[in-house]
């Protein structure tokens, strides 16, 4: 006997046995994930320069657009010269962008480093006021509590016993950076993480170089692959999803960029003039989390608040003045005017990414979940608006905010007019009996 299988059974014989693959491989996922980390760990430290060059050269890609235009303007006035202007864009974007970071290193490191040696000296007093000043708030709760106040001591001696084997550490290697005295020994014993990142870096800005040059070529090549496996229509699907994650991401990362490095400058001028402690540490600090949205400010003004309390707690109340003062500068004229507006996205939906990013890859993660969570919200928000549109139904949300009244369905004219397609007939058409029975009454 001959089994026949038609087309359906054939779908879902394949469908199972695609659910059964994936249910597989997540359970040995779960079951191996301590080999897998360690297995993606290795292959994202192999690969760490080739993730640095598609980053840089992706980050630097409307720079070199941007000095291209204007090698055009000047190279190609009698003949054109798309070799010399694409060396001129690559090459200029990568030597703005080592100008720039030598120019903030040198700017910043003789500060950071005053700063941090001050810190480091300065230390132990902090801690014998901050121990009085809690022995003076626990005191009570000896008698009271001594339970607690067993845990709270022991607590706090934890953290004075760590703190002061960190100074102690830190301090010496402060001194031998600023003595020039065993330079090489203390970089490689205690910045091997810093020394391998910086050789990555460079490794990057050599992949940067190549990707940047032949960035069509690069792209057709990437296309061509996907033709050769997808369906076109999924091939369009993809590309419109890139596009949009592309443009999200661009939009936030330079964006915030931008202020946030303005926000840094502003505030390590304005401590400066109101001569505040640890100027350049302290800006550095909320340079870097005001990239954060909502949280930002709150995380880098926190410990901020604490360094200023510990060295002079009379300056304490004037920083959170100047601190308030900078950030609705930067909500409401810097932020507005740089970014040309918000991502789009809910606030609930930038909490949601910021603790989701956070919890998965720390600091990194909550930059960059918030234009990646924009750029899906936007797709599915399109998603949802044609759906709708394809049933005559308004995408308004205020429309179905009454549960016993539904959402009134858009007219045919009125379709019409604003463009729409209506692929679900608004009302059932009438049957035959019915076209009868009405010629007979006209008649």
């Amino acid at each position: 006997m001959k089994l026949r299988i038609n087309d359906r059974q054939r779908s879902v014989g394949i469908m199972i046995i695609w659910i059964f693959t994936i249910c597989l491989l997540i359970g040995i996922a779960i079951w191996r994930f301590s080999a897998l980390t360690a297995i993606l760990r290795k292959i994202l430290s192999v690969l760490a320069p080739i993730i640095w060059g598609l980053v840089i050269a992706y980050l630097l890609t409307p720079m070199k657009n941007w000095l291209e235009k204007q090698a055009a303007k000047l190279i190609e006035k009698k003949k054109p010269h798309p070799t010399v202007v694409r060396i001129v864009g690559v090459a200029g974007s990568i030597l703005i962008l080592l100008a720039a970071l030598t120019g903030l290193i040198a700017m910043l490191l003789p500060e950071l480093y005053s700063s941090l040696k001050s810190l480091m000296l300065s230390l132990p007093d902090y801690m014998t006021s901050a121990s009085q000043w809690v022995s003076k708030r626990i005191e009570g709760l000896e008698h009271t509590q001594p339970q607690m106040y067993g845990m709270l001591t022991t607590s706090w001696t934890t953290i004075q016993s760590k703190l002061a084997n960190f100074a102690d550490e830190f301090q010496p290697k402060l001194e031998n950076l600023s003595d020039g005295a065993d330079l090489l020994s203390t970089i490689t014993s205690g910045a091997v993480t810093v020394v391998n990142a910086m050789k990555n870096f460079l490794l990057g800005i050599l992949v940067a170089v190549y990707l940047l040059y032949d960035k069509e070529k690069f792209q057709a090549q990437t296309r061509r692959l996907m033709y050769a496996f997808l369906p076109r229509e999924h091939v369009a699907k993809i590309l419109s999803i890139s596009s949009h994650v592309s443009y999200s991401f661009m939009h936030f990362l330079t964006g915030k960029s931008l202020d946030s490095l303005v926000i840094g400058m502003l505030c390590f001028i304005g401590m400066t003039i109101l001569k505040m402690p640890y100027a350049a540490l302290i800006s550095l600090i909320v340079g870097i989390t005001n990239i954060i949205p909502f949280f930002g400010p709150i995380i880098g003004a926190i410990p901020s608040g604490v360094l200023i309390l510990l060295s002079t707690p009379s300056k304490v109340i004037p920083f959170a003045i100047f601190i308030l003062v900078l950030q609705q500068f930067d909500g409401n004229i810097l932020g507005p005017k740089i970014l040309g507006g918000s991502l789009g996205l809910p606030t609930f939906w930038v909490l949601f990414a910021i603790f989701v990013g956070g919890g998965l890859f720390g600091f990194i993660g909550m930059v960059a979940f918030i234009p990646l969570f924009a750029a899906l919200f936007t797709l599915a928000s399109d998603f949802l608006r044609d759906r709708l549109t394809a049933r005559g139904l308004p995408y308004e949300t205020e429309h179905y905010m009454d549960v016993n009244n539904p959402p009134v369905p858009v007219l045919p004219k009125e379709a019409e007019e604003e463009g729409i397609q209506i692929d679900v007939p608004l009302e059932e058409p009438e049957t035959k009996e019915e076209n009868t029975e009405s010629e007979e009454a006209s008649k």
